[in-house]
Parts: C-alpha cells; sequence; structure tokens
C-alpha cells in the first residue's frame, strides 16, 4: 500500500503513511496544514480506517494533548572519543546476497514492536545492503543479531533473545568502526531498553524530533 504524500481534506493537509497497514496494521498521520483541528482528525482518522488501519497514530504542530499520547521521537549523540573503549568485538557478517533475507526476517521479528519501526520489506534490504552497511552478529556460529549504520549514524541495533546482553558489545563494534567526530541515532521514547544502552554508550538526548498520539479511538 502507498503513502499519501499530501492529503488533502475539507479541514485540513496531512501526509498519511500507509505502507505499515498490511504488516503491521498501523497508519501514521503528519499534520500539515489544518483549519479546523478535529474535523480533520476525524476525516484522517476514518481514511485510514477504511484503508484497513487498526491503529492511527498522529503528530503535528497542534494542540495533540486531548488524545492519549503514545511516545516521542528524539534523536541522541555522543562524541566518538568519548565513547568507551572496545574490549571484545563481536563478529559481523555483512549483508550480502546469501543472507539478506535471514536479515529481513531477523530485523523485522525484533522491531516488530517498538512504535514507528518500519517493516523491512524486501525492496528495503536491497535499499540498505546498496546504500548502507549492515551485518548480522554471530555468537559462536549462531547468529545473535544485527546491525545497521552509516558513517556517522546509528541506524539499528537488535539482538535475539537468547544472547540478551550481547547490545552493549555489538553497538560498540559499530560505532567503533565510524570516523566522524559525532555519532548520532534515532530512538523512541517507548523503547527504555535501547535508551539505557545508549546511556551506558556515552549517549545524551540532544532533541526531540516529534510527538506521536493514538488517533485510533473517536
Amino acid at each position: 500500500m502507498k503513502d499519501i504524500p499530501i492529503f488533502t481534506g475539507e479541514h485540513g493537509v496531512a501526509t498519511l503513511i500507509l505502507r505499515e497497514i498490511p504488516h503491521q496494521q498501523r497508519a501514521y498521520v503528519m499534520l500539515r496544514t489544518v483549519w479546523r483541528l478535529q474535523p480533520f482528525l476525524s476525516e484522517c482518522r476514518a481514511f485510514c480506517r477504511m484503508a484497513g488501519a487498526e491503529s492511527v497514530y498522529v503528530t503535528g504542530q497542534e494542540d495533540l494533548s486531548g488524545l492519549p499520547f503514545v511516545h516521542a521521537m528524539e534523536r541522541w549523540t555522543c562524541r566518538r572519543a568519548d565513547l568507551p573503549p572496545l574490549v571484545e568485538p563481536v563478529d559481523l557478517t555483512p549483508l550480502d546476497d546469501s543472507n539478506r533475507e535471514t536479515f529481513r526476517t531477523l530485523y523485522n521479528r525484533l522491531f516488530a514492536q517498538i512504535p514507528n519501526a518500519a517493516t523491512c520489506t524486501p525492496q528495503e534490504v536491497e535499499r540498505i545492503q546498496r546504500e548502507e552497511r549492515a551485518a548480522l552478529a554471530v555468537v559462536e556460529g549462531q547468529i545473535a543479531g544485527l546491525a545497521q549504520w552509516t558513517d556517522g549514524r546509528l541506524e539499528a541495533i537488535g539482538v535475539d533473545s537468547g544472547f540478551r546482553g550481547l547490545g552493549y558489545r555489538l553497538a560498540l563494534t559499530v560505532l567503533h568502526r565510524m570516523t566522524t567526530e559525532t555519532v548520532e541515532l534515532q530512538v523512541s521514547s517507548a523503547n527504555q531498553r535501547a535508551l539505557a544502552l545508549y546511556q551506558r554508550l556515552g549517549f545524551t538526548k540532544t532533541e526531540t524530533l516529534s510527538h506521536w498520539y493514538d488517533l485510533t479511538e473517536e
């Protein structure tokens, strides 16, 4: 299902993110210009529900405090020189044609419940392989997790349930491969496990990017 970059209703304009409906039955509304807030929220909700969304989330500059708050998307940064030393690196197997489907399946299993996490489609994993850096983490011959990054930006870190505690070493392994003075990432305020890991690594929150609210119910 395709997103609608410009959804024009009777009471406003928004961007509708619909691509997650087939995968997670979620839709996201990004308000752009609003003339009458409540009627326009109803328009957006009705359209997303008609498209098959079971859950609808909304963000925008308008006062949405009357809706249930879900989470905030935040930017966290750290000076690479302030990272803890890498004592025991994790073995990484780079993403390639032979393990692409394994990477995609693991990614979707690890991040399915994280707010605002996009499903990794076959097209998306091809893009990651082409444009970014990604790898499977391997411990004693077993796939233990995954990582995705660019130089200076940590895109994703995920560890399978049987290898809890590996995230710290895996993140450091990737971060120490970067060359920029400052490294950054985006994280949901609802992802408490990730927040604790990033604080331990020396990251601090530098910006709140968006607040998301539950628009599912009238």
